[in-house]
């Protein structure tokens, strides 16, 4: 007897049973995002990258330049600002410069006048961050485009710190960044140094400068 329309209807049947499965994978992902509130792959980037959540007011940030002009955070009002605490002594801080220099330029040269890159020393004084800075890859301060500050005793830092973590102040630890908005809010913060090359450090600053 020949066989082959019922092969057939086995192999129609196979072939219903595949399309339903990926149907049913396609309809999970998607109740996964829009439903169930799961992560989508972008953002499980950025919760890989590990941006900690933070919403309080910013602390006040007037220090000295390394130009001799002041560092304000008032002035930079309605503009996104990164804020890097970092020392000279510090390897992990060095480490992760010239990848945080990069975005700096870059989200400046893409949003000009809406992004501020700053980066606060701990030094002892403003010898060795002026030796760190004009040595290479950076060849001078004024060629990473950073504000570059000076916070000798730590202060600012300590009242950054402690605002981030809801007034909890544990021992400093450097490098960490913060991220203040438009509005003046710090929203985020960064403990650790970073690979700031990573597309998820600029997509997730790119959607507040453009938020």
């Amino acid at each position: 007897m020949d066989s082959t329309p019922e092969r057939s209807r086995t192999a129609t049947w196979a072939g219903v049973g595949l399309a339903a499965l990926v149907l049913l994978f396609l309809g999970s992902t998607a109740w996964d995002v829009l439903v169930a509130g799961r992560p989508d792959p972008a953002q499980a980037r950025l919760d890989a990258f590990r941006f900690e959540r933070a919403s309080v007011p910013a602390p006040p940030l007037e220090l000295q330049g390394v130009d001799g002009k002041p560092v304000s955070l008032a002035a930079l009002r309605g503009q996104v600002v990164f804020v890097n605490f970092w020392a000279t002594w510090c390897p992990p801080c060095r480490e992760e410069m010239p990848t945080m220099v990069e975005l700096g330029k870059r989200l400046a040269e893409r949003h000009p006048g809406k992004f501020t890159m700053v980066a606060v020393s701990v030094d002892d004084g403003w010898e060795p961050v002026r030796e760190y800075l004009h040595a290479p890859p950076f060849f001078g301060p004024e060629r990473t485009g950073l504000k570059v500050a000076l916070d000798q005793d730590q202060q600012v830092t300590q009242a950054w710190y402690c605002a981030a973590r809801g007034g909890d102040c544990p021992p400093l630890k450097f490098p960490e960044s913060y991220i203040v908005d438009r509005e003046g809010r710090l929203v985020s913060y960064v403990v650790g140094p970073r690979d700031w090359s990573n597309p998820a450090a600029l997509a997730f600053l790119e959607s507040l400068v453009g938020s």
